[in-house]
């Protein structure tokens, strides 16, 4: 390649800086419009060894992207946030997305290759118990019992709408059902009534369900739909087929969004769950967990940079000749100015553990501060340069392995809708107060059976997470759309560690 400077494989792209390096090349991209996001562009990004990851810009980067970054070119990529992949409609499996930013610098290789890098899953994996519905799939098969095209009304809209089925060349077949423009793609082969083999590709395709039968369905416009592709990967298939002789047979035949008023919780009416009941809740909800912290996810670092003025997040805005005794700038969006006074705020991700089972929790600056017993800006080493090795912490960190807490937590849409395993900590309970609630508590014997040591202390009830945070967090409410705008943009933070750093044994939790 003409570019020697080094570079990571996608998977090893983890949260905890910016100052990541990518080669990379664009499998495919679409643009969309939500009420929270705006207008965004979106990305699925495949490296050499084959990893696939979603990448995404907003509207004022959108034109810079799709001129330096042509769909089947490679490309050198580096300066982005890493944050959390989540939601209905994941585009790869990796646990992690990228968003470039004014900061993301993209150069041309030399390097070319025609790989698609397909992901094909099999029929019978589909309809496993232990499929992610959440992820997107791509699926090839003969297109049979190919119906016509139906206008339909959709949120008081027309909307076009084709069934068929996929079948493939062990004669399994699942249901299909595509929508818009995709449908539109097969009114030419409907009105020639060919009696030829029709193989169709489907990549990013959602898994779903209709009247208790597994369909394929288009997601929304992250779909790509290919018809009689001539990929390697196509033609082994359309080969194998006519050597099975299967016949073809072709037939033919509003969302209200409510505002929906933030209310403090009352903790003392909040029930206790164990972690199992929390995976599996099916309503939003707030409830107390008394675990114990078994590791420190240490893949997003454990604090980021707030502004002194607002403590919301800020972004550095990077230059080449930044004097070094010279405080770096960086843009505050709520103060809608460049600001040099920052300082660091906690955000960690913990393993934590009961009898029952495992997740994770994350809490911010408010509630971290207190159990910790010191802020994060005294245990930074004032520096300014992003972590290199995220596995060293300070020490104060480190000691809450192995403590248990009461955990005031949230159960939020997120947590519903995508599967998310991570809860949002807005109080915790420790020391006399700890045992004073196990015992009004319904039996719980995650202290009694754990081998974790229970944390003692005078505090009763530790900060009280008031109705607005520094973090931008209100208490847990019936539905919080701060937890969106904040919570999916757990991002890199950047800074070499501090004071008696530790080396952590990572804990990994399915």
């Amino acid at each position: 390649m003409a570019n020697n400077q080094s570079y990571v494989y996608l998977h090893k792209v983890k949260p905890f800086k910016d100052a990541w390096r990518v080669h990379v090349k664009l499998l495919h991209s679409w643009t969309q419009n939500t009420s929270f996001g705006g207008e965004t562009l979106e990305c699925v990004l495949a490296d050499e060894t084959g990893a696939k990851i979603h990448a995404s810009c907003k509207r004022t980067q959108m034109y810079r992207l799709q001129r330096n970054l042509p769909v089947g070119e490679w490309r050198f990529i580096q300066h982005f946030k890493v944050s959390a992949s989540g939601g209905k409609y994941r585009p790869t499996p990796l646990p992690y997305k990228i968003t470039f930013t004014s900061d993301t610098q993209i150069t041309r290789s030399v390097f070319e290759d025609e790989n698609p890098y397909l992901t094909l899953v099999s029929y019978e994996d589909i309809r496993k118990e232990d499929s992610d519905e959440n992820v997107l799939i791509d699926i090839i098969g003969e297109v049979i019992d190919l119906g016509g095209i139906q206008t339909v009304q959709v949120h008081q809209k027309d909307r076009k709408r084709l069934h068929f089925r996929l079948r493939d060349t062990n004669g399994l077949d699942v249901a299909c059902c595509l929508w818009g423009k995709y449908a539109e793609q097969f009114e030419s082969i409907i009105e020639d009534k060919s009696d030829e083999i029709l193989i169709c590709l489907i990549r990013f395709a959602k898994i779903s369900f209709y009247k208790g039968d597994i369909q394929i369905t288009n997601a929304f416009d992250a779909s790509d739909v290919i018809l009689n592709p001539t990929m390697k990967e196509a033609i082994k298939f359309r080969e194998k087929l006519l050597q099975n002789d299967l016949p073809l047979a072709i037939i033919d035949k509003k969302s209200d969004n409510k505002a929906i008023k933030q209310q403090k919780t009352d903790w003392d009416d909040v029930q206790f769950r164990s972690i199992a009941e929390i995976l599996v809740a099916i309503e939003v909800q707030s409830c107390k967990i008394i675990c114990s912290i078994e590791g420190i996810d240490t893949d997003w670092g454990w604090f980021y940079f707030g502004c002194i003025g607002c403590n919301k997040r800020v972004t550095r805005i990077r230059k080449n000749d930044v004097p070094q005794n010279e405080k770096p700038l960086w843009r505050c969006e709520k103060c809608h100015s460049n600001v040099t006074k920052v300082e660091p705020k906690y955000k960690l991700h913990l393993n934590v553990e009961d009898d029952s089972g495992s997740c994770k929790l994350m809490m911010l600056d408010t509630v971290a501060s207190t159990i910790i017993g010191s802020d994060a800006v005294q245990l930074w080493d004032g520096s300014y340069d992003e972590i290199e090795d995220p596995e060293v912490i300070p020490m104060p960190l480190q000691s809450l392995v192995g403590k248990s807490f009461c955990f005031g937590i949230s159960i939020n849409s997120g947590n519903l809708d995508s599967g998310s395993n991570t809860f949002f900590v807005s109080e915790v309970w420790t020391g006399d107060n700890l045992h004073k609630l196990e015992s009004q508590s319904e039996p719980l014997s995650a202290l009694e059976t754990n081998s974790s040591t229970l944390s003692t202390g005078e505090v009763m009830l530790l900060k009280q997470n008031y109705e607005t945070s520094s973090e931008g967090f209100t208490t847990p409410t019936v539905k919080r759309k701060e937890e969106d705008a904040e919570l999916k943009d757990i991002t890199s933070t950047s800074k070499k560690l501090c004071i008696t750093p530790v080396k952590l044994e990572k804990t990994k939790f399915d």
